[in-house]
């Protein structure tokens, strides 16, 4: 007699459990109109609205605001933190070395270091090119609300695509202006007492030599050039 009482008394409990089961989700989805909108308003007044790229940390506070949409804002981050981590870890050192490259002799003088420094940069792409894919995927997997995805996709284009794209451009220009460097040092390299180098500059003894040099070097000042026009793009979004 107990054991039927105890099975009926679960059986009125059930929908008990049930209904307690739905106030908890309901409890918890109640919050997410004042996530997502406190998200949003983040996204586009910290990041859309700035001419440059801010990432501040989330405070505490905040990720409680947002509740999993902070998860949502560790990607913008750590693809920036993995842009800095590739460029600064591999390139740092060599490019430091470069900037003592400040004559055509010195070119000549220190081929290895310039063939390093390429090395390192087609490193630097390959890795580009895993980062900018794998966030990629990570974006196309999201799911959010389509009046929180148009800010969102805002927010990742100047992060993501735009960093990613100046990134890219950055070291197809580097990797350009090293050929041109070893291409304009074994130049030199092979007219052997046919060239004086005078400081910085290099002085031929043959006109043909002479404008053999000048298209070789008129093309990596025009790399440089590009550069430059690169450096300036990113000094305004930096």
């Amino acid at each position: 007699m107990s054991l039927v009482k105890q099975k009926t008394w679960a059986r009125f409990l059930a929908p008990l459990f049930v209904l307690g089961l739905v106030f908890q989700l309901a409890g918890c989805g109640d919050n997410e109109p004042e996530q997502r909108k406190a998200f949003s308003e983040f996204l586009q007044t910290k990041i859309i609205d700035g001419s440059k790229v801010r990432l501040p940390a989330l405070t505490e506070e905040q990720k409680k605001e947002f509740g999993n949409y902070s998860k949502d804002y560790e990607l913008l981050t750590g693809f920036t933190d993995q842009l800095n981590a590739a460029f600064s870890k591999s390139m740092e050192s060599s490019m430091n070395e470069l900037r003592t490259l400040n004559s055509m002799k010195a070119m000549v003088d220190n081929r290895d270091k310039v063939e390093k420094a390429q090395a390192e940069t087609k490193a630097v792409q390959a890795k580009l090119d895993e980062i900018i894919k794998t966030t990629g995927d990570q974006y196309t997997a999201l799911k959010m609300p389509e009046d929180l995805k148009a800010v969102y996709d805002k927010a990742y284009a100047k992060v993501v695509t735009q960093q990613g794209d100046l990134g890219k451009q950055t070291l197809v220009l580097l990797d350009s202006t090293f050929d041109d460097i070893l291409k304009i040092s074994d130049f030199l390299k092979a007219q052997g007492d046919k060239i004086e180098y005078s400081g910085q500059m290099v002085q031929f003894t043959e006109q043909k030599a002479l404008d053999q040099f000048n298209e070789m070097n008129n093309s990596l000042q025009k790399n440089q050039q590009e550069l430059m026009n690169v450096a300036r793009k990113i000094a305004q979004l930096m």
